[in-house]
């Protein structure tokens, strides 16, 4: 058994105000990493802001986080950087959140250039601050970080593990996030939970983590169909993510995860969506028991019943053959895309999973 999270993580309204000192805390110079839009139209980055300046904490915010953010976008990320940074504040989605990581990793190792961070080694990073604003990447306290590699084109988790040391969690700004988003997001959280279950690293901890959040996650359809928009709603779909987040930070994800990042890439679909689409063929060909204890604890009474409720709130998925084909050459002939799958892949199972999940054209 092996259990290691040692972020420290609140979930309550308020949260940034509440935990003032605890962000002070870290330092004297902060470097804010977030997105153009969304962190300024539900009020987080202007909490974060009031926090440092009223605990007299100098700053320096980057708004220029891209969705599926590449490794150039963290190299210009870098170079505005203060020249004494203490530690790094994500504010956002997944991407803002993977960023701040990243960047950290940078900002910790001034003399290295961007080739760290793709190198197995040891290698120190400064203290990261994350304040998730959607409800689905758990990155607030994984210590993952996914780039998009253009020269591979595809996205990558780098291999260094970056665990934030404070995650503060404020339900309401999900107030202000856009339909589309709270499913998609909603929507990768099951995928986290689906994949760290059957997982070939799942344990009895990983697990319990799972057995919750999915027996949670049955009241989530019915929020996101009926568009339920109140503080129990937002605080629900909050902790699903992170107790999703914390099934993954010990198993990982899965094929769903893998097969997602071309469909990203290649045809800009959303990454909630994208995973979310092969779910339930995923499950179809891992053992029955682990199948049918999962859709009974969402409340699902077949992986058709699922599918059907994944492709209702986000929509059907139209890939070409061309692309689908190199996607499936492309994980069966590394064995490493699909070492977390508890059953063996090959190309006629990846196939498999394709033309039950997507249409292909």
């Amino acid at each position: 058994m092996y259990y290691k999270l040692p972020t420290e993580l609140y979930c309550e309204r308020n949260c940034i105000t509440s935990h003032a000192d605890d962000i002070c805390a870290h330092g004297k110079t902060a470097y804010i990493i977030t997105g153009k839009h969304s962190s300024k139209a539900n009020g987080s980055l202007n909490d974060v802001i009031s926090v440092l300046e009223n605990g007299h904490i100098s700053y320096k915010v980057f708004d220029g986080i891209c969705e599926n953010p590449s490794i150039e976008n963290i190299m210009e990320a870098v170079k505005e950087a203060p020249k004494k940074t203490d530690f790094v504040i994500g504010i956002g989605g997944g991407s803002p959140l993977d960023a701040s990581k990243a960047v950290s990793l940078m900002l910790a190792n001034p003399d290295k250039n961007e080739d760290l961070l793709y190198q197995k080694c040891d290698a120190a990073y400064l203290p990261v601050v994350t304040v998730p604003t959607t409800c689905g990447t758990g990155s607030e306290i994984t210590p993952y970080s996914i780039l998009t590699i253009h020269r591979l084109c595809t996205k990558a988790s780098l291999p260094h593990k970056i665990y934030p040391s404070l995650a503060l969690i404020d339900p309401m700004y999900l107030d202000s996030a856009p339909d589309t988003v709270l499913k998609n997001t909603a929507i990768d959280a099951l995928g986290h939970l689906i994949e760290s279950y059957i997982n070939t690293n799942a344990t009895n901890i990983s697990k319990m983590f799972c057995n919750h959040a999915l027996s949670l996650w049955k009241a989530i359809p019915y929020i996101l169909k009926n568009n339920i928009r109140n503080y129990e709603a937002y605080e629900l779909l909050m902790m699903i993510s992170a107790y999703a987040g914390m099934a993954i930070s010990h198993t990982g994800t899965s094929l769903p995860h893998k097969m997602s990042y071309s469909l990203t890439y290649e045809q800009k679909i959303p990454h909630g969506k994208a995973v979310g689409t092969f779910l339930s063929a995923y499950m179809r060909h891992a053992d029955i028991y682990a199948c049918n204890h999962i859709l009974s604890l969402c409340g699902f009474s077949s992986v058709h019943m699922l599918a059907d409720t994944i492709n209702e709130l986000c929509g059907h998925i139209e890939v070409p053959y061309s692309l689908a084909e190199k996607a499936v050459k492309d994980i069966a002939g590394d064995s490493i895309k699909s070492r977390n799958c508890p059953y063996p892949v090959n190309e006629e199972i990846l196939w498999d999973i394709y033309k039950e999940s997507v249409a292909i054209i």
